[in-house]
C-alpha cells in the first residue's frame, strides 16, 4: 500500500516535470501551409532510426508549443512565453502518450540520416502537422483562449452583451452634431441608411434626433459641464457611436459616392472599427449608391465590431469611473480614511481588486478627483444572467459606505460618475 502511494506520488511529480528534460529537437522549419496542415521539415535523435523517427513528430509539436515557429501563430509559442502550470500538464501528458501522434497526418524520411556525437541516430523528416486541430484541441481543453477574429457574431452575443449603437455626422471642426446635419441632406440620408443597415443585421440602435429632441431637457437637469453633443451621447442610452461621413461627386458620367464609418466606444473614447469605401461612378442618385453601399459595408463593419467585443469575454468590458469630492467634503483624497490610507490608495486598491485580471488605466488625479479611463470589468452570462456595470457599481457602492463614506452614484452607458460628500 505504502508502495503505491509513493509511485502515485512519483507520477504525480513526473507530470509537473517540463517537457525540455527531453531531448527534444527545436529546428522545426515551415515549408508550407494551407491553415488547417502545416508542412514542416524537422530533426529527431534517438537510439535507433525508429525511435527518432516518433521523436522528430514530438519534437515538432514540442517546438509549436514552447519556442514558436516561423509562420505560424505569428511566430509567437501556442503556450506563450510563460507557460502555465496546466499549460505544461498539457504538453506532458500529450508528448508522454501515444496522443501527439493524432495531430500527425504524415511522416517521410528524407535521405541524410546521420550520427551523433553520442552515437545516436539523428533523422530529418518533412511532417505534415494538423496545425488547427492541435490549436482548436488546446481551445477546447481550455489552455488557450480562442482567437477573438473566429469568434462569430452570434456566439460573441451569446457570451456577453452586444453593444448599442448610434449612427451620428462626422463634425468638421467645432461644428455641432445639429449643425452637420441642419442643411445637409446627404448626412441626413446617409446616416438614415447605415441606421437601417444596422437594423437589419440585427442590431439595436438609438434615433440621433430623439436624443437631439432630449438633449436640452438633459443639460438644463445636469448643469452645463458638458457639451450640448456630450450630452446626446449621454443622454442616447448608446454604448457606440458610428460616425458617419459621406460626399458625393457629380458630373457629366453620373454619381459617385465615398462613405466612411468609424465606431467609438462612448464611454472610454476607444476605436473600435473604421471602415471607407468609394462606390464606381453610375448614372443614378447619391441615395441609391449609399444605399447599396451602407448594405454592403455594415456586414463586414460588424465583424469588426464583433471582433472587438469578443476579446472582451477574456479581457472583460471597459468603463470608465470619476470619483469627485464634493465642494462642501471636510475629507479629500489625501485625507487618510480609518487609519489605513489616504482615500486616492484606498479607491486604487480597490479598483485593482476588482478589475478583471487586474487590469485598469487611470486618467488623472488631483486633491478633489480621481479618474479612471479604462476599467476592466467582468461582463459575462452565467445562469443566463449577465454581470455587467451596475452589478460592479453596486460592490463599490457598498464598499465605499462600509467605510463610513456618505457618497452618490450615476451611471450612464459604460461611465459611473460616484460623489464623495
Amino acid at each position: 500500500m505504502f508502495r503505491k502511494s509513493v509511485l502515485s506520488i512519483v507520477a504525480a511529480l513526473c507530470a509537473l516535470i517540463p517537457a525540455t528534460a527531453q531531448n527534444y529537437s527545436t529546428d522545426a522549419i515551415l515549408k508550407n501551409s494551407t491553415g488547417k496542415v502545416a508542412t514542416l521539415e524537422a530533426s529527431g535523435i534517438a537510439r535507433n532510426k525508429k525511435e527518432a523517427i516518433e521523436m522528430a513528430k514530438k519534437s515538432v509539436i514540442y517546438t509549436y508549443l514552447y519556442n514558436g515557429i516561423d509562420g505560424l501563430n505569428n511566430g509567437k509559442p501556442l503556450l506563450g512565453f510563460k507557460p502555465s502550470e496546466a499549460g505544461v500538464q498539457y504538453a506532458n501528458q500529450m508528448l508522454g502518450s501515444t496522443r501527439y501522434a493524432s495531430f500527425i497526418r504524415s511522416c517521410t524520411e528524407m535521405d541524410k540520416r546521420q550520427k551523433t556525437v553520442g552515437k545516436n541516430v539523428q533523422v530529418f523528416v518533412v511532417i505534415d502537422l494538423y496545425a488547427e486541430s492541435l490549436y482548436r484541441d488546446m481551445v477546447n481543453n481550455g489552455i488557450i483562449g480562442r482567437d477573438a477574429s473566429t469568434i462569430t457574431l452570434s456566439e460573441t452575443q451569446g457570451e456577453i452583451a452586444m453593444p448599442t449603437i448610434m449612427v451620428v455626422p462626422f463634425r468638421k471642426g467645432s461644428e455641432s452634431y445639429e449643425e452637420a446635419i441642419r442643411n445637409n441632406s446627404d448626412m441626413r440620408m446617409a446616416i438614415s441608411k447605415v441606421n437601417e443597415g444596422f437594423i437589419n443585421e440585427g442590431v439595436e440602435t438609438k434615433d440621433l434626433l430623439t436624443s437631439l429632441n432630449n438633449a436640452n431637457t438633459y443639460q438644463v437637469r445636469m448643469g452645463d459641464g458638458m457639451s450640448l453633443d456630450d450630452m446626446i451621447l449621454i443622454n442616447s442610452g448608446a454604448d457606440v457611436a458610428v460616425n458617419v461621413d459621406i460626399n458625393q461627386d457629380v458630373n457629366d458620367g453620373g454619381v459617385r459616392v465615398s462613405l466612411t464609418l468609424q465606431a467609438v466606444e462612448i464611454a472610454t473614447g476607444n476605436t473600435l472599427a473604421t471602415k471607407s469605401e468609394i462606390s464606381g461612378r453610375k448614372r443614378t442618385t447619391a441615395d441609391v449608391l449609399c444605399s447599396v453601399m451602407a448594405k454592403a459595408m455594415v456586414g463586414d463593419f460588424m465583424k469588426q465590431i464583433s471582433t472587438r467585443m469578443a476579446t472582451k469575454i477574456t479581457t472583460g468590458q471597459s468603463v470608465a469611473v470619476r470619483f469627485t469630492i464634493d465642494p462642501g467634503s471636510a475629507i479629500n483624497m489625501d485625507t487618510e480614511i480609518n487609519n489605513i490610507m489616504p482615500l486616492s490608495d484606498i479607491l486604487i486598491s480597490w479598483v485593482k481588486r476588482h478589475a478583471k485580471n487586474g487590469k485598469y488605466h487611470t486618467q488623472g488625479r488631483t486633491s478633489t478627483l480621481l479618474a479612471f479611463s479604462d476599467i476592466f470589468i467582468d461582463n459575462s452570462m452565467e445562469d443566463g444572467m449577465q454581470s455587467d456595470i451596475n452589478d460592479f457599481s453596486l460592490a463599490l457602492y457598498q464598499y465605499l459606505k462600509g467605510l463610513n463614506l456618505s457618497v452618490s452614484r450615476t451611471i450612464t452607458g459604460n461611465s459611473i460618475d460616484v460623489i464623495i460628500y
